[in-house]
């Protein structure tokens, strides 16, 4: 599996993982592999995408046995990527306007000017949607895993606000030391994101509301739910998503019936009640067209 560091325009390294590395073809020859950028929520890493760790399981490892280019992603203050200089340093608009803007254009560059599929679990897909918003020519398509839209019941915006309480009290989110994962969060990245739902409005520092240009996009969407996941991604919040997303609204799939947030990933079933949905849906999209120039 083949590492790159990727510095964003801030200044932070990145890094990037191919697995099974292909070669592009030439021009005159069949078209390259679709190249699938997997990019991880919350409290993981890029291993999510390997259940954990391994080079032999997981989603990545199923996409790259079907023929596709697979690219994973850790994100600021995950993984082996840098962490967070100081708490309260990094916001959750980072994770958009130079993480993803980064690594999508590393991988559109590396494979020869062809925007990549992202794949984001959770967060991550909500990442791929605002990258989208700002970039419209970035991106081949999008598919988001457990990834809601910023509408909230009363138990999970108390969920929410308790962990925005937390962040901003210790400067950081101790998700080990509450086993929701492997990675603890940098204070505001967790805490802006949830901001944003709790306000029911994906909208930025700045007053940019990235829901409003995703209702005009054409690139295709895919969102999918666990039926079985009750707490971060409900399927009805993830069906509004959806419902916001494309001039003709994004394609909604629910699965299960028992996988739950982590559990689309994870969950030893999400290999034959998951997975293929996503490779199908992948394998139907047009043939790309290469980028002439890099997006504003």
């Amino acid at each position: 599996m083949m590492t790159v560091t990727v510095r964003t325009g801030d200044g932070v390294d990145l890094v990037l993982y191919r697995l099974d590395a292909v070669t592009p073809p030439s021009l005159g020859d069949r078209p390259p592999a679709k190249a699938v950028l997997l990019v991880h929520g919350a409290f993981s890493s890029h291993t999510i995408w390997l259940r954990g760790g391994s080079r032999n399981a997981g989603l990545a490892v199923f996409l790259s046995a079907v023929g596709y280019d697979v690219w994973l992603a850790d994100w600021r203050s995950h993984g082996a990527a840098a962490r967070e200089p100081r708490p309260h340093t990094w916001h959750f608009e980072d994770t958009i306007t130079q993480d993803a803007s980064a690594l999508a254009s590393y991988v559109r560059d590396v494979t020869g000017g062809i925007p990549p599929v992202w794949v984001g679990h959770s967060v991550g897909g909500a990442i791929g949607l605002a990258l989208l918003a700002r970039e419209p020519e970035a991106l081949g398509a999008v598919v988001t895993l457990g990834t809601p839209a910023p509408v909230m019941g009363p138990l999970r915006r108390l969920f929410a606000l308790g962990m925005i309480a937390i962040c901003h009290a210790l400067g950081r989110f101790p998700a080990r030391a509450f086993r929701m994962g492997p990675e603890d969060e940098a204070a505001l990245t967790l805490a802006e994101w949830m901001q944003w739902n709790t306000r029911g409005r994906w909208v930025g520092a700045g007053g940019f509301d990235y829901l409003a240009p995703l209702r005009q996009t054409r690139t295709p969407v895919l969102t999918v739910a666990g039926e079985g996941d009750r707490m971060f991604a409900p399927p009805a919040a993830c069906r509004a998503l959806a419902e916001r997303v494309g001039v003709v609204p994004a394609t909604f799939a629910v699965v299960g019936p028992q996988l739950d947030h982590p559990g689309l990933l994870l969950d030893p079933r999400a290999d034959a009640e998951c997975w293929p949905l996503v490779a199908q849906w992948i394998a139907a999209l047009e043939p790309y067209r290469r980028s002439t120039s890099r997006s504003a």
